[in-house]
């Protein structure tokens, strides 16, 4: 059956059959996001997809479930699914069996992450990708706080409640180099997404002057982002150092495998 289209002058949305109040739903948390960031620059329109199972399976290679942003010939495009596989949900409690019960669903949590897709999103429109995903993924992860607490600010505070619960995680791979490298797990990726967001916490209490100073340099690459970052708080040079990233606190670039 083809989508539903949900037309939009910033954000269409297309949903599979009876996705049509979900996909309206994450429209309006995505627009709320949105306003927050017109303020520094202009968005380009970026599309939501909420697919059923089937419909990702027959357009993507991308497994099924876990929201993902994309940049293709069409633009830009973030994608939900129309409900989470019990198949991840079983996973995702496995790795925060240790932790004690969480601070809210696991579902919801992942409904909160389009938001930091969609931050992917504006990163791209702004030509603020570096090309290091360390790097990439930390301002995101800034970008998405500080849109939470301009926009929705209960949310913010949710999402800094799983931040701080899932910091108790204890992956055995915490090294930044084979983060870069995507050598890890679930629970390794949520471990650093809980710290980069808690280090972005304490940024955002300084104010916003990362994000315009990088909106200044733009475009952006590996080198000039690790340069700019800690010209700006040369204190984050022994947080990093804690990861293993031995390239960053001399601001250049990103470790290469092996090291």
């Amino acid at each position: 059956m083809p989508l539903l289209a949900l037309p939009h002058p910033h954000l269409p949305a297309f949903a599979s059959q009876g996705g049509a109040l979900r996909a309206q739903a994450l429209r309006d948390y995505l627009l709320a996001l949105r306003a927050v960031y017109a303020a520094y620059a202009p968005i380009p329109p970026v599309t939501l997809y909420a697919l059923s199972e089937r419909d990702w399976r027959q357009r993507l290679a991308y497994p099924y479930g876990l929201p993902f942003q994309h940049t293709g010939p069409q633009g830009l495009a973030v994608y939900a699914p129309l409900t989470y596989p019990e198949r991840l949900l079983h996973r995702l409690r496995e790795v925060l069996l240790p932790l004690g019960p969480p601070p809210g669903e696991p579902a919801l949590l992942l409904d909160l992450n389009l938001g930091h897709e969609y931050a992917h999103a504006v990163q791209v429109a702004w030509r603020l990708r570096t090309g290091a995903r360390w790097l990439d993924e930390f301002f995101a992860n800034y970008l998405f706080l500080l849109g939470l607490k301009g926009a929705r600010p209960e949310l913010g505070e949710t999402l800094l409640a799983w931040s701080r619960y899932l910091a108790g995680l204890s992956p055995r791979v915490r090294s930044l180099s084979a983060y870069e490298r995507r050598r890890g797990n679930l629970e390794s990726a949520l471990w650093f997404q809980a710290q980069f967001t808690l280090k972005a916490e304490a940024l955002l209490a300084e104010g916003d002057r990362l994000l315009r100073a990088f909106l200044d340099a733009a475009p952006l690459d590996r080198r000039k982002g690790h340069r700019l970052l800690l010209s700006l708080y040369p204190e984050l040079r022994d947080w990093f150092a804690a990861f293993g990233l031995r390239g960053a606190p001399e601001g250049g670039s990103s470790p290469q495998p092996g090291t």
